[in-house]
């Protein structure tokens, strides 16, 4: 019976204590400031690219990793690499799908520090593929405003982005390197 007890008094110790340890607090993200974009190449040139509307529930605090969390929507139809045609043809079959699969959705809830900023080791889905992603990224707090730049570097046939006609690297590069401002306040 005493041991029982005492069991019993370690696992209420061990549940409030994990009770207590708290998310950190959603921050607020100034889109206007904030920015998701992208390079990839076409015909072996590159172009750049940005996805104009996204949300990001941001839960992050360098003093408390394991709390922390982050998901970002990404509107897919809102697409932009400063030429139509190719615009069209991303939103469209064999690419992102936008108007059947209107998000792309990436989501973390493991961070680790490393020697020049952070890591988040989360999951990006895109259509109805999801794969394993690492974005590396920086954060700074001054004065109340938080900056987070961040980079990933993707492989689009692992989402299976662009097979078919696309799918010679000749014509469209297989890496797609992403960056991420992200401008807010606690």
């Amino acid at each position: 019976m005493v041991v029982a007890v005492k069991a019993l008094s370690v696992i209420i110790a061990l549940i409030c204590c994990a009770s207590a340890a708290a998310e950190p607090d959603r921050w607020t993200i100034d889109y206007g400031a904030s920015r998701l974009g992208f390079t990839a190449e076409q015909a072996q040139a590159p172009f750049d690219g940005t996805f104009a509307r996204f949300d990001a529930d941001v839960r992050f605090d360098p003093g408390a990793l394991n709390e922390s969390r982050v998901k970002v929507s990404i509107d897919t139809a809102s697409i932009a690499t400063a030429n139509k045609e190719r615009d069209d043809i991303l939103k469209g079959t064999g690419w992102f799908e936008s108007d059947t699969f209107a998000q792309a959705e990436f989501s973390a809830r493991e961070f680790l520090r490393t020697a020049d900023g952070f890591e988040a080791r989360g999951e990006l889905r895109i259509r109805t593929v999801t794969a394993p992603t690492v974005v590396h990224f920086t954060m700074t707090e001054t004065d109340g405003r938080l900056e987070l730049h961040g980079t990933a570097d993707l492989d689009r046939f692992a989402f299976g982005l662009g097979l078919g006609d696309w799918a010679d690297t000749k014509w469209v590069g297989q890496s797609v390197h992403v960056v991420v401002t992200l401008i807010g306040s606690r």
